[in-house]
This record gives C-alpha cells, sequence and structure tokens, in this order.
C-alpha cells in the first residue's frame, strides 16, 4: 500500500509558544540578529546542531512541506565511497552521531556492516582500492563467502564475485535521528529556535526573513538548507537558480515470510549496495540498495533505486534555463524510464517502473522474499539532484550574497553525510577550520555544470 508522508511537526507552531515568537521577532530593530537556518530536516538540524553547542544563537524556520526528504523510518550509513574525499567526511559523520546518540533517548543507528555488489569489477576494484589507500578495514568475498556469512543471502550469478564488504555499514533510523538533533537545538538555544512557519518574504538588503505569521527574524548569516524547495528559496531572494533539479523516488518493503522476521534483520543481514552501470557513459552514476528489516519496526525488507525516479516540472520546483535539456543527457532515468520522465505533480500511487526495477533487484539477491506478493509498504520520496560536471554535493557561500550559505544537492545520500554537512556549513558561517577542508573547494557553487 502507499503511504503519505507525515508533516514534520516543530515545537512552537501553536498557542501561547507561537504568540511569545510572534512578539520577539516582531521588532526586529530590537532584536540581536541570529543565523537564521532555512529548513529542518538532517542537513538544516546538523547545522543549527553544530552552531547551537558552540554558543552561536540560531533560528531554524521549516513551513512543513509535506514533500521532503528526512523522513521515515530508515537511511544509510556508510563509508563505501570510492573517494577519499566522501569517506573521510562519511568518517567524520559517524564521529558526530556518536557524540549525538550520547544524548538520545533512544538507538540513533543499527550495526549491519556494508556488502558492495556489481555486475562489473571495476567499480568494486575502486572502492576496494579507496579502502587500502586509507586504511579502512574490507573485505573481498565470493558469492560462496557471503552465502556462508549470511545464509539468506542468494547473490545472483549476474554479479562479479569480487563483493566488497567494509564493517563500518548501519541502518540509520532516520525519523529518530531527525528528533534528536531538534532536542538539542532547543537544549542549547531555547525552544523559540524552532519556528515552523512557512517563509514568505527574505529581505537581502535589510537582512530579514518574514515568516507567514507576520514574525520579522534579523538574520547576521543565512543558511538554505530546503532541499526539493532550494531554487524556491532563491527566487524568493531574487538569485539566480542553481542547477539542481526534482526526482521522485520510492521505496519498497518487501514482505517477510511469517515467522523468519529475525532472518531479514539487521541482525542477520548487512545492508546492500548494488553498483549499476550508466545507461551511457556521460550519465551519472545509479544504483540500488537494500536495509533490513528493523526490530519494531515496517514488517519487511526495505529497498530502492538510486536516482531513477521521474524528474518534477511545475512552478513550486523551478529549473535553472537549460535543466531539461542536460536532465535528458545526464541523468540515467531519461534512457532507463523511456517517455515515462517528467512529472507535473506529486505522484501519489506506486512507481512501476521502480517496482520493476527493485523486484528485480530482490530477487538478484534476496531470492527468499516473494518479489510478486503485495508489499508490506511503498512511500515515495525526494532527491534533490544537481547538474553540476561532477558528482559532488553543493555546499558553500552563495558568489552573489557572503551571507548566505546554501547546502544541497544531495540526491538520496543526506543522512550518511548530514552531521559532517552541518559542521561544515557551520564553519562557513563561523570562519572555524573544518576537518575536511578539501570539501571547500569540490562542493562550492561557482563551479562548471552541464548546462
Amino acid at each position: 500500500m502507499a503511504m503519505a508522508m507525515p508533516r514534520l511537526m516543530l515545537a512552537g507552531g501553536t498557542g501561547l509558544l507561537c504568540t511569545l515568537q510572534h512578539r520577539r521577532w516582531s521588532h526586529c530593530e530590537h532584536s540581536p540578529p541570529r543565523v537564521v537556518i532555512l529548513g529542518a530536516g538532517v542537513m538544516g538540524l546538523s547545522t543549527a546542531w553544530s552552531l547551537s553547542r558552540s554558543g552561536e544563537q540560531v533560528v531554524v524556520c521549516d513551513g512543513g512541506h509535506a514533500e521532503k526528504g528526512s523522513w521515515g523510518e530508515s537511511r544509510i550509513a556508510r563509508v563505501s565511497y570510492a573517494d577519499d574525499v566522501l569517506v573521510k567526511l562519511a568518517r567524520r559523520s559517524y564521529e558526530l552521531y556518536g557524540e549525538l546518540s550520547k544524548v538520545s533517548a533512544e538507538p540513533l543507528m543499527y550495526k549491519t556492516g556494508c556488502l558492495d555488489v556489481g555486475f562489473k569489477r571495476e567499480s568494486l576494484d575502486k572502492l576496494a582500492e579507496t579502502y587500502d589507500r586509507l586504511a579502512q578495514p574490507y573485505q573481498r568475498l565470493t558469492h560462496s563467502e557471503v552465502r556462508q556469512r549470511w545464509p539468506m543471502l542468494q547473490l545472483s550469478s549476474q554479479y562479479v564475485e569480487a563483493s566488497v564488504y567494509c564493517p563500518l555499514g548501519d541502518a540509520v533510523c532516520a525519523g529518530v535521528v531527525v528528533e534528536s538533533l531538534k532536542d538539542q537545538v532547543q537544549t542549547h538555544a531555547g525552544a523559540t529556535a524552532m519556528v515552523d512557519e512557512p517563509v514568505v518574504c527574505i529581505d537581502r538588503q535589510k537582512k530579514t526573513v518574514t515568516t507567514a505569521d507576520g514574525s520579522v527574524i534579523p538574520y547576521s548569516k543565512l543558511v538554505v538548507a530546503t532541499g526539493i524547495w532550494t531554487n524556491c528559496t532563491l527566487q524568493k531572494m531574487s538569485l539566480p537558480l542553481l542547477p539542481l533539479v526534482a526526482s521522485i523516488e520510492q521505496q519498497t518493503y518487501y514482505s517477510i515470510p511469517e515467522g523468519k522476521e529475525e532472518l531479514y534483520s539487521f541482525s542477520h543481514l548487512p545492508v546492500i549496495v548494488e553498483h549499476n552501470p550508466s545507461p551511457e557513459p556521460q550519465m551519472k552514476r545509479r544504483g540500488g540498495y537494500m536495509i533490513p528489516h528493523l526490530s519494531n519496526g515496517v514488517d519487511g525488507v526495505k529497498f530502492g533505486m538510486h536516482r531513477q525516479g521521474p524528474l518534477l516540472d511545475n512552478e513550486d520546483f523551478p529549473m535553472a534555463p537549460g535543466s531539461a535539456a542536460a536532465s535528458a543527457k545526464y541523468f540515467s532515468c531519461s534512457a532507463t524510464r523511456g517517455r515515462d520522465v517528467w512529472c507535473s505533480r506529486w505522484p501519489e500511487g506506486e512507481d512501476a517502473h521502480l517496482r520493476t526495477e527493485t523486484d528485480a533487484f530482490c530477487k538478484r539477491i534476496l531470492p527468499g522474499l516473494d518479489s510478486s506478493a503485495p508489499p508490506a509498504l511503498t512511500m515515495r520520496c525526494p532527491y534533490d539532484q544537481q547538474l553540476y560536471a561532477d558528482e559532488d554535493f553543493v555546499v558553500g557561500v552563495h558568489p552573489e550574497d557572503c551571507d548566505i550559505i546554501i547546502v544541497g544537492g544531495f540526491a538520496g545520500e543526506g543522512f550518511k553525510f548530514g552531521p559532517a554537512i552541518g559542521e561544515m556549513a557551520a564553519c562557513l558561517v563561523t570562519g572555524s577550520p573544518f576537518t575536511v577542508p578539501e570539501a571547500y573547494q569540490r562542493f562550492r557553487l561557482d563551479r562548471k555544470t552541464l548546462i
């Protein structure tokens, strides 16, 4: 069945607290400027957490859009990237997750390890080479060795017998992480740090943000962490649109045979990342992922495809000129989906193309699950994809306004890097040194695009 995405409820949206917020921010000339962060997903809250616990005054504004990426039961944390900078960032996120876990009332993640599988050796070999270079423990496994370690896994003969297993891999409890970050922001910055109101106006001259209830919030620095709403936010500031495009992906939970829940759980299976070759050499990465069943979670094993959903085209999600043509050339979904590439509104039902893809993926690794049976749950989620000439994220000071920091372009990778990217954005705000300084140059906004 399909499930609508819940709205993220933030403290301070109703009653006396809302009235107090309105009074506090209505007269901006009497209120000291804060660092204002737009977006209360994993990136915005991670930024607010990093800033607030170092003593900075922050305000997080979130409009409560139903269409957002930071929600749901589970995501993946891993270091399995054939890129030194991304591995370093992922390691830093793990360190910060460890700090957050000490103050969280609930577990943030479940250790599973991460198994990378693929149809060709090249990408798996590059991953192993990166692990070697950075002294990251891992193992190369044959299909037989995989089956011996995880009896439920029966890897298809379509895969090369060169799978890469890294013990540093986890199933992240996405909703718990968001709530824990929110709690910590309020602990350090106070309950009024969270503003549950849409932003209706951003005045870059006066350096104020106005929300729907009439509150006027002055800012010293403005962090835009609004995911698929980034270009819409830039429009409010009369700034040029970035090469970002929203896609609508799908998560399918395959039903587990009765009485075998434990065998398909995080204690008996790793998270799995499937390396899928791009349809054309110039197209961006694609792939699949699997997250085992979590105790007391959704009754199923979660499967999804990476960057294969339809692209969203309507006035709420404006695109820079030339984005549609560039998407057709550089996004692999344009080759795999045929005519079903663009949609004008948020799709309500199951995506048949994505279901076919995850059905096949399920058969390749867990044939004990009946992929033809009705799923336990189907959900849709957005990706904020980018049309830069590389695969990197979009994190940096806006070239036309040094008081605005943009955080976006994560395309489903947010929870893997959220705490580290939040720390990076906080360093951009304060001028403090960041633990992975190479990321500044890599993720800057003014780099080569594909448009």
